[in-house]
């Protein structure tokens, strides 16, 4: 039972650490599904944030963290302000 425990809580501490990057890196050359992708990791990680604020290692400001870069995310992609970048990466 123990050995579960340990499994449980490295997985939940290694998923809390890498979500604030998933945003970021979620579909790089589609614009609309980057946009969705950023909203659905904003709210599980609102989620994520309140459910596992009382847990040791920081848990829960990772997931904090994931709400601000999914909405950075979101504002670029609705902004349009990477298509430039996109257009030259295609035409090479």
């Amino acid at each position: 039972m123990t050995v579960i425990v340990v499994a449980l809580a490295v997985a939940l501490g290694a998923v809390a650490y890498v979500w604030p990057l998933l945003p970021l890196v979620v579909y790089p050359m589609r614009r609309w599904r980057g946009f969705w992708a950023a909203l659905y990791c904003g709210a599980l990680g609102a989620v994520g944030s309140v459910a596992f604020r009382d847990l040791h290692h920081m848990v829960g400001d990772f997931f904090e963290a994931s709400v601000a870069t999914s909405a950075f995310r979101a504002l670029v992609e609705a902004a349009g302000l990477v298509e430039p970048f996109r257009s030259r990466w295609r035409e090479r």
